[in-house]
């Protein structure tokens, strides 16, 4: 068994991103005990959420996944889903080094189980997949450390919120698009039209601009690091312009090794609020 693979490790690391940049945009210098325990933390439950959602999709769908290739080869069904539950049982243990913002990684695993699980699967629903999907992976990945370390928000953390709450509403909206007749789900293009969704898509990317524009009225020079959100969001709506509205074109966003400008924002937020913290 290729561990890798089963927990879909590549996602998971790559998603403590957002949990890294709440970490830099605290301001000060965290404990770094506490800072090890909380991406310990989310790589855990991310371990958990997506192999038990390769193991619904390939139960529910038969979707081609390495769970299923598992299966098909005669992998122990038992033992397969007591791999998928040992992430949780590790993080048990973590429990009496946090504090009382655990319940944020437990609504975390509520909600995903919803999301995923028969015979609730709310990601049979397109609404119901953009906001789970949107609050586990872009807003919890960001306010769980932050609260955690701060004990309480900021301007910052609240714009950072939004940003990544509707930067995943934006992501699973192109999600959707590319995988028409793929997942069997009523997708917002199967609803709407592709068109349709594209606009819903640039109107998730505009949330973004609009929050980020008024940290910088409020004070251009303390949050001078939200011009980014700016020009990235419009490079993104630029792009979504350009294309044609195929399935096949954001098939290739989604694929893009880069998440479609994601790596390249996620490092100049580290590299400016690392530079505002030295001089401050």
């Amino acid at each position: 068994m290729n561990v890798f693979k089963f927990y879909q490790l590549d996602y998971c690391i790559r998603n403590l991103g957002i949990a890294v940049i709440a970490i830099a945009s605290l301001g000060s210098m965290p404990n770094m005990f506490y800072v090890g325990l909380i991406l310990f933390q989310l790589l855990l439950i991310q371990m958990n959420s997506f192999s038990m959602n390769n193991y619904f999709d390939y139960k529910a769908w038969k979707e081609k996944n390495y769970i299923g290739k598992l299966l098909k080869s005669g992998f122990n069904e038992c033992l397969l889903i007591f791999l998928t539950l040992v992430p949780l049982v590790v993080m048990i243990f973590t429990i009496p080094f946090s504090n009382s913002y655990i319940w944020i990684l437990l609504a975390y695993i509520i909600l995903f189980f919803l999301y995923q699980a028969q015979p609730f699967r709310l990601k049979n629903n397109w609404f119901a997949s953009i906001i789970l999907n949107s609050l586990c992976l872009g807003l919890i990945l960001y306010i769980y450390p932050y609260l955690f370390l701060a004990d309480g928000l900021t301007l910052t953390a609240i714009i950072f919120s939004i940003i990544f709450f509707f930067y995943l509403s934006f992501h699973e909206v192109v999600h959707q698009i590319a995988h028409i007749g793929r997942d069997k789900i009523h997708s917002l293009p199967d609803a709407i039209g592709i068109r349709k969704s594209v606009n819903v898509a640039e109107m998730f990317l505009f949330i973004p601009i609009f929050a980020a524009i008024v940290a910088l009225i409020i004070n251009p020079i303390k949050y001078i690091f939200f011009t980014g959100t700016v020009i990235f969001c419009f490079l993104r709506l630029y792009k979504l312009y350009k294309i044609e509205p195929k399935k096949e074109e954001f098939n290739k966003i989604r694929n893009r090794t880069d998440k479609f400008y994601s790596f390249q924002e996620a490092i100049y937020y580290l590299i400016f609020l690392g530079l505002l913290y030295f001089v401050r």
